[in-house]
């Protein structure tokens, strides 16, 4: 059985991903298939809870809030110790780099956002 915190990872990665990629106003193809292979590499794994795949599923339909990436990811590493949660940080931060290059476009909102983010997490 799939503990709270990962499913919490598993999501908020998606999520991340998904704002990031889709920040500067546009959701290209390659973002999205870059997010969908994120999706099914997860399924792919091991067994995940039928809710956590419906959930997953259902984050292309959604529209997220810088807002939102913030508060999810300080609540995600908020019970984990300093080199825990830098390694969990280290690792969404590199995800939302690929996410933000998955179209070959760098866009200024992206990068806007991707400071915004690192600054509030404390990267």
């Amino acid at each position: 059985m799939m503990n709270e915190k990962l499913s919490d990872s598993i999501m908020l990665t998606a999520k991340a991903g998904l704002f990031f990629a889709s920040c500067d106003g546009e959701f290209s193809q390659k973002e999205k298939e870059f997010i969908e292979g994120y999706i099914s590499s997860i399924e792919e794994v091991g067994e995940i809870p039928s809710e956590l795949k419906v959930a997953l599923a259902d984050t292309i339909n959604h529209t997220y809030t810088l807002e939102e990436i913030i508060g999810d990811t300080l609540s995600l590493v908020e019970d984990f110790n300093d080199d825990e949660r830098k390694v969990i940080l280290f690792t969404l931060r590199q995800f939302i780099l690929k996410a933000i290059a998955s179209d070959s476009r760098v866009k200024e909102k992206e990068v806007a956002a991707y400071d915004q983010w690192l600054a509030a997490v404390g990267m």
